[in-house]
């Protein structure tokens, strides 16, 4: 189960896991697609680190040579 807020409605309502519809692995974050049960239509949600704090991450990394 998971706690979403509607960014359409502004409610919070709790979504089964069957209401997911795809989840994609991005290098900052993890975003899931999930159907709403408020108003219908599909969300993103995303989770883990800023997209921000990204680039700065990315240029501490060495690269090889």
């Amino acid at each position: 189960m998971l706690l979403i807020t509607c960014p359409a409605t502004r409610t919070d309502e709790l979504v089964a896991d069957r209401r997911i519809r795809s989840v994609t692995n991005h290098p900052t974050h993890i975003a899931l697609h999930v159907e709403c049960p408020a108003c219908g239509s599909v969300h993103v949600y995303r989770t883990g680190r800023k997209l921000a704090a990204a680039p700065a991450r990315e240029a501490r990394i060495p690269v090889p040579a």
